[in-house]
């Protein structure tokens, strides 16, 4: 960050120290600080209730930093990185024996210990000493540390309703998964965060008025660059931006434009503090660009104006051809997502059948490309470097340049294709459900490679975030869900081979038969993603790595049913979960469970210790407070907040 000569301004409050201490030290650095935001502001750094003075820099795409990353400038460090610490020096070495590995813990500085750093070199090295000799003191003693630093007991099934979508985190470490609410919107949808290393649940916020998503809508849900924001489609047609680990669950920022019955598309920018939303008063182009860094955003046609003025979009030049949209236009983008380095936004206005990019700093179209006008044929899709762009049209598949538009390269089209699907190096499958056919070309030259011999499953891109198609991280291997509800996973090389065949997660609730597509976002795991169900898997062996299915309903009692309601509806978190499609547990976040006896490798397989909220610990870790019904619960064996909600079963003495 280039701090000398720049022109910077404080917005808000800052905890940690004064404005007037803050404006001292940066003009040191040789900064200029000024009291509001104008077109010559280079950077802001905000504080709390910095909404009003922030929101017109968040707008333009000026770079807004919070209370740390200003404490690190003056300190003399980047933003990001962590003021010095010291190591944390209770990592066992992988040959030592238990022993040895627990006198390593005991005599480590468990004050140094910092989640972000240690949580998986840690855990690396105590699965190793599992693998050697079981659960042992050590595996016990770390579980107790960190428990007392705050761990928390997490199960995975907190969906009151049917996932309406999903992202992966830009790192590849966390997948979001969001659900509806059906027509309580007051109960609110819950948005779910899953480690992908481990499978497991590390966090959920529940209560997210009016559900994420909607069913047969996608892109929904869309992580900021860096991961610390998330931008979620939620309450049938607002967008709103949260911390995707924190607790509240109303949004840091939120866009509200016209009362649709339906999602009308968003992108939310790179840098989180911007997005692409429906809204505005243009003829042309139904999308306007607001401030989400802070506070409300509101507009025309449903709305008054609130927050931020929204940035508009100018039509193409009069010049430019008009033979791929109709006289009097007004696009409006769906599927839409913002380039990774903000110039660009792309999508698809599928009313008008065309592929469009705007220039965000030009705030005009830069090119508008017609499409099938079929809403069933495989919509357009961008490459994963954003340098090209493939898509039919009149039973041609077209390879153009992302940032001009001007065509690359032409081959023949594939008629019964649904999903055109992107994988490292420029190649790219499609997939022809009717055709029982994948084509693997590499578009980088326009040659077509071979075909594969599938029937893939039915996919629905515009309506699901997960496809029947995934590329492995290295681009040589694949999978594909077939109409079976199978997984077959391929090799690719100059002779492709299908490897092996896994089990699928298609599962049928009443008389509808719900399939799952893929992700595969790390080289060992592979994830099948349903709207009743997620499995981590090994793509390697078939090894479930985790399970999760959702929505079961055992007919027993639920176990904190008391006087017509369920206590657990008053925590946070409902504690509650179905251990199988027969019973019913419960796991407090204070450890205290509840569950059948024996049933310790079913508790195992669902429930996880989380730490930071980002990283999963095994459960079979720690010591087990597990009783087999509220009454038998201990006085003294929970915290507070689970004695009290104990409290009335104890008094009548029954299960």
């Amino acid at each position: 960050m280039i701090i000398s000569g720049s022109s910077i301004v404080l917005a808000g409050r800052f905890g940690r120290l004064s404005k007037d201490e803050a404006k001292r030290g940066l003009e040191a650095l040789g900064a200029k600080v000024t009291t509001s935001v104008s077109a010559k502001t280079d950077l802001v750094f905000a504080g709390a209730k910095s909404g009003a003075k922030a929101g017109p820099a968040a707008v333009r795409g000026i770079p807004i930093y919070d209370e740390d990353a200003l404490a690190a400038v003056l300190e003399g460090r980047e933003p990001g990185t962590r003021p010095p610490s010291p190591p944390f020096t209770g990592v066992p070495d992988e040959r030592m024996r238990p022993d040895e590995a627990l006198g390593t813990l005991e005599n480590a500085d468990w004050s140094a210990f910092s989640p972000e750093r240690d949580t998986v070199p840690l855990r690396d090295a105590l699965q190793a000493l599992e693998r050697a000799h079981g659960v042992t003191d050590a595996h016990r003693l770390a579980t107790a540390r960190l428990r007392e630093a705050g761990a928390l007991l997490r199960h995975s099934d907190v969906h009151h309703r049917e996932l309406n979508g999903h992202a992966l985190s830009p790192d590849g470490r966390h997948l979001a998964v969001g659900s509806g609410t059906g027509d309580d919107y007051d109960r609110g949808g819950v948005l779910q965060v899953f480690e992908v290393a481990t499978g497991r649940c590390v966090h959920a916020i529940d209560g997210i008025m009016g559900g994420i998503g909607f069913p047969d809508y996608a892109r929904s849900l869309q992580w900021s660059a860096d991961g610390t924001r998330i931008a979620l489609e939620y309450n049938t047609n607002a967008t709103g931006v949260w911390d995707p680990f924190g607790t509240a669950h109303e949004p840091i920022a939120n866009a509200f434009f016209l009362a649709s019955g339906r999602p009308l598309g968003m992108a939310f920018a790179p840098e989180g503090r911007r997005a692409f939303v429906y809204g505005g008063e243009s003829d042309f182009l139904g999308n306007v660009i607001v401030a989400m860094h802070e506070g409300s955003v509101a507009g025309p046609p449903d709305s008054h104006p609130e927050g931020t003025e929204p940035i508009e979009f100018s039509g193409p030049s009069p010049d430019e051809s008009r033979e791929t949209w109709s006289d009097e236009p007004e696009l409006i983008l769906d599927r839409a997502f913002w380039s990774r380095d903000g110039s660009r936004v792309y999508g698809e206005a599928a009313d008008e059948y065309t592929a469009v990019s705007l220039d965000v700093e030009k705030r005009q179209v830069s090119w508008i490309l017609g499409l099938d006008e079929d809403q069933d044929s495989a919509p357009p899709e961008w490459s994963l470097d954003e340098r090209l762009l493939a898509y039919q049209r009149d039973g041609t598949l077209i390879i153009a340049d992302a940032l001009t538009g001007e065509t690359t390269a032409e081959l023949p089209g594939y008629p019964g294709a649904d999903v055109l699907c992107w994988g490292p190096g420029g190649r790219l499958a499609v997939v022809d459900p009717v055709g029982g056919t994948v084509g693997i070309l590499d578009a980088t030259t326009g040659e077509h490679r071979y075909d594969l011999n599938v029937q893939a499953a039915i996919s629905n891109p515009r309506g699901w975030d997960a496809r029947s198609w995934a590329w492995s991280p290295n681009g040589e291997q694949a999978a594909c869900v077939t109409a079976e509800g199978r997984i077959e996973i391929w090799s690719l090389g100059e002779r492709p081979e299908r490897l092996r065949v896994l089990d699928g997660i298609r599962r049928t609730v009443g008389q509808l038969d719900h399939g799952f597509g893929l992700e595969w976002p790390a080289d060992d795991v592979l994830i099948a993603i349903g709207s009743h169900a997620v499995r981590f898997l090994r793509p390697e062996t078939g090894e479930i790595v985790a399970d999760h299915p959702f929505h079961h309903a055992p007919a027993a009692r639920r176990p904190l049913f008391f006087t017509g309601s369920d206590l657990g509806d008053q925590l946070r978190l409902n504690p509650t979960f179905a251990l199988d499609e027969d019973t019913w547990a419960v796991a407090f976040e204070d450890g205290t469970v509840i569950a059948q006896p024996g049933r310790d490798d079913d508790l195992d397989g669902r429930l996880c210790w989380s730490i930071a909220r980002r990283f999963a610990w095994p459960f079979r870790w720690g010591d087990q407070k597990i009783f087999p019904d509220p009454a038998h619960v201990g006085v003294g064996a929970a915290a507070p907040l689970t004695e009290w909600l104990l409290a009335p079963f104890r008094e009548r003495g029954e299960p």
